[in-house]
Parts: C-alpha cells; structure tokens; sequence
C-alpha cells in the first residue's frame, strides 16, 4: 500500500538468495530458516522491479518479478483474494526462525 511502512519478510526455503527491489532502495539476504526483515516507507503509487541478487543456482536468470505500490482499499483487495487462494498450501510453509543457528545435522560435509 502507498504512503506506509513495509515490512518485508525475506526468507529461503533452499538455498541462500537476495531480495532487491532497486527502485525502492532495499536489498535483504534471504537464508534457509531465518527471517530477515526490511522496512521501507512508500510514497505513491508505482510499479518497481524484484530480482534475486545472489547466484543461487540454474534458475537464478529468471528470479524476477514486478511490484506494486497501490492504494490501501486496493491492497486490501488483493491481500483476501491472495490469502483464499493460497491458504490450502499456507500450512505447508516453514515457520521463521529469530536467529540463524543451523543444526550440526544439516550442514553439508
């Protein structure tokens, strides 16, 4: 929504990745299991550009997308439509973490 500040939650189920959306001037890591969180404050309307900004594997090249900077009852919107259709697959999704301590286990060796 225009004229708030956002929260983006960057997270990973994978492999280690970068969220940048450039024209917003925000760039966050996204690690496996760990909740990196960025702020930024919009302004007004406008439609902005996502990448991945970490080599993260053979589809790295196509990890883009467009934003959207939208009036609040817009957003709103969007959000119910976009919660109903994704709350059968919601439950599936790992839970963020506050730190980023992998276990022994999972480390590669």
């Amino acid at each position: 929504p225009a004229n708030r500040t956002i929260e983006f939650h960057v997270t990973s189920v994978d492999v280690i990745h970068s969220f940048w959306a450039y024209q917003l001037g925000v760039k966050a890591d996204a690690n496996p299991g760990y909740d990196n969180i960025a702020y930024v404050t919009t302004k007004r309307p406008l439609n902005f550009s996502v990448h991945c900004a970490e080599l993260c594997g053979v589809f790295h090249g196509y990890m883009f997308d467009t934003g959207h900077i939208v009036a609040q009852s817009q957003f709103a919107s969007w959000i119910a439509q976009e919660r109903q259709q994704h709350a059968a697959g919601a439950k599936f999704l790992t839970p963020y973490a506050k730190k980023y301590f992998p276990a022994p286990g999972r480390r590669g060796g």
